[in-house]
């Protein structure tokens, strides 16, 4: 088959390939707003950067700069020593990993079950749990701060384990159950007829295709937990007890609020999130795009 080919007076070479002049205008357009989101996207990351290593009375000076022009790390070795930051940090690393665990390994059995199992009402169930999301949580804020404390809950690390893991539920369980799905019938077929039970094929064969998948809601499930405010700031209490978000808000005192705390700390609670980011990126990437089949 043959095409016509784009003049020279038409069409320029780029990263090999051949685009006409209008097809490259379309590109730089595209390109620039893209460019401008990010910018847009990524400006606050980088003033909280520049802002934390900034020392306090540049920080409040009246002429702002960019960049530090004294360069220090004495904000972070003050929220750190010199605040509860460490045992709010504790805090919210253990409630977002338990709601984590608990999230994706309920899902994973209902994922699977939703996408293999034949039963009535089975894609109405899946649709159910879509309009869940649809609610915002601060309608549910009372409802549930009732039950919490009728179960003897209230102030604990145990409701929000609780809270976290069921709103958690109805996207891990309906993102699971599609890459599921994708992944060929054949295998499973070719497990029953080497006497291979529904269980010990979901574990030594889907789970492991399923790696991607499963990558991308636990970093989901750990990134909701490590960020949420509303149920933290509803069921606790004690300050012993505040996680990262909670404990944040707190450097707001009755006449001034501690911006040189609150920016170093904001830069401490970005890494973890930044590293798991980092660390998963690949299987992320294809669990968000529905997964492949190992070969």
């Amino acid at each position: 088959m043959t095409a016509q080919a784009a003049s020279p007076a038409t069409a320029i070479e780029f990263a090999g390939f051949r685009i006409t002049y209008r097809g490259a205008i379309t590109l730089g357009v595209v390109y620039g707003l893209l460019l401008i989101a990010v910018t847009v996207i990524l400006f606050p990351v980088f003033w909280m950067a520049s802002s934390s290593l900034k020392p306090a009375p540049e920080l409040f000076a009246r002429n702002q700069t960019m960049l530090p022009v004294n360069w220090t790390l004495e904000n972070y070795r003050n929220v750190w020593t010199g605040t509860d930051f460490p045992t709010y940090f504790w805090n919210s690393f253990k409630v977002a990993a338990l709601s984590t665990f608990f999230s994706v390994v309920i899902s994973m059995y209902a994922a699977y079950a939703i996408a293999r199992i034949r039963f009535a009402g089975r894609y109405a169930f899946s649709l159910l749990m879509l309009v869940t999301q649809m609610f915002p949580h601060i309608l549910l804020v009372i409802p549930l701060f009732l039950i919490i404390q009728r179960l003897g809950l209230f102030n604990t690390h145990t409701a929000l384990v609780i809270a976290y893991t069921a709103f958690s539920l109805p996207f891990t369980i309906w993102m699971l159950r599609g890459f599921f799905e994708a992944i060929p019938m054949e295998l499973e077929e070719a497990a029953a007829i080497d006497g291979a039970s529904l269980l010990m094929t979901f574990h030594r064969i889907i789970l492991p295709l399923a790696g991607p998948g499963i990558a991308a809601v636990t970093m989901f499930g750990f990134i909701r937990g490590w960020n949420e405010f509303l149920f933290a700031l509803v069921f606790l209490q004690d300050r012993e007890l505040f996680t990262l978000p909670i404990g944040l808000a707190s450097f707001q005192e009755e006449y001034t609020f501690r911006w040189d705390l609150l920016m170093a700390g904001a830069g401490i609670i970005t890494l973890p999130v930044l590293f798991f980011f980092l660390l998963m990126q690949r299987f992320i990437v294809q669990g968000l795009l529905g997964g492949a089949v190992k070969g």
